[in-house]
């Protein structure tokens, strides 16, 4: 396999290519881009067999690269944070991908999945069956939290809470369950977000309806309805208000 890395944090595009040197597969690593506007005259004037491609990029995303190659003569395997609420269209519409943080042996498997099918090539069908199921999966009411031993699925407005550990992610849900994740928070929150969460700390995010009281002294935290204390910056906590609109304030 000749393979492509592009990314636009330097540090994901280096542990990938650590990570397929050490798979010790038969990967040759042509080349790793950070900026995809310098990755385009070069995927367009070389042979190669797969890009290992990054969704979210500033200026030009994955797909919108991919829109400017037109047709291209490669296999595209994509490295996302969208997490949950993309897999089922990422499945739907059979397109390779690995949700980061990537875990070595999920990308031994896209590897041997490679070898044996090889995939080519990304159809303009395939392409736009996934955007049509990603956009109808960002309305979602349920999310897959990945386990040891698979996926827990639970309602999302049921989730009360999530704080960050590491790379991992505690999930606190209204009957009480508690779920552990290796997802970081950063990652839980491009899924969530969309469904109305707030980011209201470094190491926090919440579900607004399970907001009990918003605490001003003491550097200003939320209480929840699981009685937890929840710091919130200044900002955060303008903006919880406003999402709140619906509650009247006297």
């Amino acid at each position: 396999m000749k393979a492509i890395l592009l990314d636009d944090e330097k540090r994901a595009t280096e542990l990938l290519e650590m990570k397929l040197r050490k798979l010790n597969m038969d990967v040759q690593i042509l080349a790793c881009f950070n900026q995809p506007e310098a990755a385009l005259e070069y995927i367009r004037h070389t042979t190669f067999d797969v890009l290992f491609l990054d969704i979210e990029m500033p200026r030009m995303n994955g797909f919108d690269l991919l829109e400017q190659l037109g047709h291209f003569h490669f296999d595209v395997i994509f490295t996302t944070a969208y997490d949950q609420y993309a897999i089922r269209a990422f499945r739907f519409s059979a397109l390779n991908y690995l949700l980061k943080p990537i875990q070595e042996t999920e990308l031994r498997e896209a590897v041997i999945l490679w070898q044996q099918r090889k995939l080519k090539l990304l159809q303009p069908s395939q392409y736009a069956l996934f955007q049509e199921h990603l956009q109808s999966s960002t309305a979602r009411t349920r999310i897959a939290l990945p386990t040891h031993d698979g996926h827990e699925i639970v309602e999302v407005a049921d989730i009360v809470r999530c704080a960050a550990d590491a790379s991992y992610t505690h999930f606190y849900m209204q009957n009480g369950a508690t779920w552990l994740i290796c997802r970081t928070l950063k990652e839980v929150s491009m899924a969530l977000e969309p469904s109305g969460f707030v980011r209201v700390h470094h190491s926090h995010l919440v579900n607004p309806a399970f907001v009990r009281k918003i605490v001003r002294q003491e550097g200003g935290y939320l209480l929840m309805s699981d009685d937890a204390q929840v710091p919130v910056t200044k900002q955060k906590r303008d903006l919880l208000l406003e999402q709140l609109t619906s509650i009247d304030r006297l």
